[in-house]
């Protein structure tokens, strides 16, 4: 994401060590955890030491089926809370947010839309249910940089919204991109923003952009993260991570954990800046390359490739 503010790899560092500290002294389950396995968050003094931290899920175990025992703050202090799902049958996880942790969502959309070519001039069509904090975030973005918005709770929405008004611009989960196929192919779509549970859309999102001969790009997200995770550019190598929000790392077969460049094995995330509710090693279960890159500026971008 070039247009995107970067942090150092020292500021980066700063913000996870805090994250694990605060992680363990407001959240009874986090707490518990660690004192389990044996560690705390002194433990952790760089990216490598995360491996010595416990998985999410024997972390969630603790709280059971119930989210609120993850929380680091009361009620009060919440802004937000929201139910995801990365597929319309899945049982759905409960997320909480805080004003400062939407207000970073969205930067991070608004940075995720500039790189996907969504500017002040354009007409987007946004397809997906509002009650999603992702889609919410997806909203104010686009508010925010001043488009057009179209907002459709259903792809049913969609169809009869484009028989009013023609977008040059469609951003939908791609669960909902087969109903929409056939309208899409009448129109002169110029740009398609994928958003999907895999870093690389599937195989008939892409020949559907071909067919268009629209612009595509793709934006990766994770119900169990909450958030955005990153966006493709115009090359579609891979997600580029925002690494402001987010830290990743791999494990290997052999159970060793690596954030590497090159480094590759089953990808696993963690929150930099989550103040609600702190996501720290989640598993994925998709096996992926971490390519570590400078920017122009000398800035080092993470970039993740779907193997």
């Amino acid at each position: 994401m070039n247009g995107a503010p970067q942090l150092t790899q020292e500021q980066r560092r700063a913000l996870l060590l805090r994250e694990v500290k605060w992680a363990e002294e407001k959240s009874a389950a986090y707490r518990a955890a660690f004192a389990r396995a044996g560690v705390s968050h002194a433990d952790v003094q760089d990216f490598a030491d995360m491996a010595r931290l416990p998985f999410l899920d024997v972390v969630a175990e603790e709280g059971a089926n119930a989210p609120f025992f993850m929380l680091t703050l009361p009620l009060s202090g919440i802004m937000r809370v929201s139910v995801l799902r990365d597929t319309a049958d899945a049982g759905g996880q409960v997320h909480c947010y805080t004003q400062g942790d939407v207000a970073r969502q969205v930067q991070a959309a608004t940075d995720m839309l500039r790189t996907c070519g969504v500017h002040r001039a354009s007409t987007v069509l946004l397809v997906g249910n509002a009650a999603d904090s992702r889609t919410l975030d997806l909203q104010y973005a686009l508010d925010g940089l001043g488009a057009t918005v179209l907002p459709c709770a259903s792809a049913a929405d969609a169809v009869r919204l484009m028989d009013a008004v023609v977008p040059d611009t469609v951003i939908a989960w791609e669960q909902d991109l087969p109903l929409l196929e056939e309208t899409l192919e009448r129109m002169a779509l110029y740009r398609l923003i994928s958003i999907g549970a895999h870093p690389c859309p599937q195989e008939r999102t892409h020949r559907m952009a071909a067919r268009m001969g629209a612009r595509h790009t793709h934006i990766f997200t994770r119900a169990s993260m909450g958030v955005l995770i990153g966006c493709s550019d115009d090359d579609g190598a891979g997600i580029h991570l925002d690494g402001r929000l987010l830290f990743a790392e791999v494990i290997a077969a052999a159970g060793q954990g690596s954030a590497a460049d090159g480094a590759c094995g089953e990808l696993v995330l963690s929150s930099l800046t989550a103040e609600a509710e702190p996501v720290l090693r989640c598993r994925t279960g998709l096996h992926v390359r971490l390519l570590r890159e400078q920017d122009h500026r000398g800035y080092e971008q993470v970039r993740m490739v779907e193997e």
